[in-house]
Parts: structure tokens; sequence; C-alpha cells
């Protein structure tokens, strides 16, 4: 990911909010984001990563450092509590879930449209009754987002951020259902609060006319930036004219059952927390000498 600065202002908010990741982790007593360490204390941090996380918050907030910092300090407080990991790689979710949310890759897509993840709520028409536990439904989706953005390379420079495809086919009979618009906004919050600058688009297809609510819904709680990466159709195959590889049915080839990855590995220190430290990472956790040398032969 390019770090961009267009002013010496913008500069010096990113480079005083650097300076003071360590201490942010000390006063949190959280020291993972996204999958990856903060603080250099052993093998599994990575600068140039941590530099680019960074680097989203600051532009998140117009590069104003207080409204950063904040931002910082909130999502790592939430995913201490939240533990998003282990919503994405260690509880078992409802079936009916998995079988209609997807994430897919592929090389041949644009710049940051290679990690795509599907979210194909139309088929959940008969099964609104997983809506009615909004917990539950949170963890799932926060666990999806959370296994797409292992799969991108905060480093690179085209394969950075995700694109979301949200399918609305045959929800039409759902536009005033409480508990939608419930789960639905909560996501959003979510997303908005403890995930900056992760989404490259979205794209919200088959909606039809009467379900506008949700497009009013979600400007309501994200910012105008976020707002200019929404793209909305009607037809799921104009999707064509955005992404060169698409499931069948969108107009490709495979189809999305057979596209989507079935098992997606966490990196090594999400492993590490995991199974080590059972999900909990104090500001100074660092790896056993066994493992630092191994990591290092």
């Amino acid at each position: 990911m390019p770090l961009n600065f267009e002013t010496d202002e913008q500069k010096k908010c990113y480079e005083l909010l650097r300076a003071d990741v360590e201490n942010i982790v000390k006063e949190t007593g959280y020291d993972e984001l996204y999958g990856h360490k903060l603080t250099p204390d052993d093998q599994f941090y990575e600068e140039v990563i941590v530099d680019n996380l960074i680097y989203k918050f600051c532009r998140a907030n117009q590069f104003e450092i207080e409204g950063a910092k904040s931002q910082l300090k909130k999502t790592l407080k939430w995913r201490k509590e939240f533990k998003p990991l282990h919503a994405a790689f260690s509880e078992t979710h409802d079936s009916l879930l998995n079988d209609v949310c997807a994430i897919t890759v592929s090389e041949e897509n644009d710049p940051n449209q290679k990690v795509v993840s599907w979210n194909l709520y139309g088929l959940l028409v008969k099964h609104k009754e997983v809506f009615e536990d909004t917990d539950k439904f949170l963890r799932f989706r926060i666990g999806l987002m959370e296994r797409g953005l292992q799969l991108l390379d905060f480093a690179s420079e085209d394969n950075y951020l995700m694109t979301q495809v949200h399918d609305y086919n045959n929800v039409s009979m759902w536009r005033l259902d409480p508990a939608i618009k419930k789960c639905s906004k909560a996501i959003i919050e979510v997303f908005q609060d403890f995930y900056p600058e992760t989404l490259f688009s979205k794209f919200f297809v088959n909606v039809p006319y009467v379900m506008t609510w949700l497009y009013e819904i979600v400007k309501r709680f994200v910012s105008e930036d976020t707002r200019k990466k929404f793209i909305v159709m009607s037809d799921g195959t104009q999707m064509k004219d955005y992404l060169k590889v698409l499931p069948k049915e969108y107009g490709g080839e495979a189809t999305l059952n057979s596209s989507k990855l079935e098992n997606i590995e966490p990196n090594a220190y999400v492993s590490y927390l995991l199974t080590q430290c059972g999900g909990e990472e104090p500001a100074e956790t660092t790896a056993p000498e066994q493992e630092k040398e191994t990591a290092t032969a």
C-alpha cells in the first residue's frame, strides 16, 4: 500500500501516530490488528505492514491526529473484547450462513478486486430467523471479514483492499423486517468504526426499487469517502463491467460454489495467538525462544 501525503501536515499526522503505536498497545493491552503484530519484539513483527495499517487510520480521519489515535485505540479495545480472530477461525457458525456467504480470489481481476467477499442475502429469504440473533449473525459476518483480510497483502500496491458484493435478489419482501434492518445497521457501524480503509468497492446487486430503504440506511452510517465506493445495480450481470472474473451467476463461467475458498488458513501470528495465547494478546507477549530460533534459522 503506497503511503501518499499531499501536505506536510498529513505526513506529520502519520509520523506522530506511528511513533505512538507502542504506547497505544500498552495502554489498550492488545497487540494485534487484522492479524498482524504492532510492536517489534519478536519474529511476527513486520514493519512495513504496520506502517501501512497505521496509515489507514490517518487517511480515514482526514489526517487529523486526535481522531486517528482515538479510532486506533477504540479498534484495539474492541478487538480485545470481541475477539474477531476467534469468530473467524475458532467458532462454528450456522451452516446456512456458510452456504450463502463466500470469499473468492482471482489474480486476473484489477488491483484491489482480487479478494471478493460475497454475501447472498437473497438466499436467506425463507430463513429470516438467522437474523433474529444480531450478535450471532454479527460474529459470523465479522469472521468472514477477518478471513478475507488474511488474503490481503498490506505491503503490496495491488492487493491491500477488499471488494464486497451484497446480492439482494428476492429480498424485497424483507423491506420492513426489523430484524434485517437491525443486523444491517450493526454490521455497518462495526465496519465503519473498526475497519477503516479496508474496502475498495462495495456492490449492491439485484436491488429492486422497493429496496431503496437499504441504501438510505447505509448512507446514514458511513463517511462520504466510503459512500463513494458504493455501486448499486438492479442486475447482477452488470458486474461484468467492473470485475474480469465472475461466478456463473453473474455472467462468468464457474459457479460461485465451485469458486469459493473453503479453508482459509490464518497466518503464523494468528495461529500463535489462537493456540499459544488462547486468543488473548497482552501488550508484552513475545514468542517462545524455540519458535524464535526456528523462525530465524
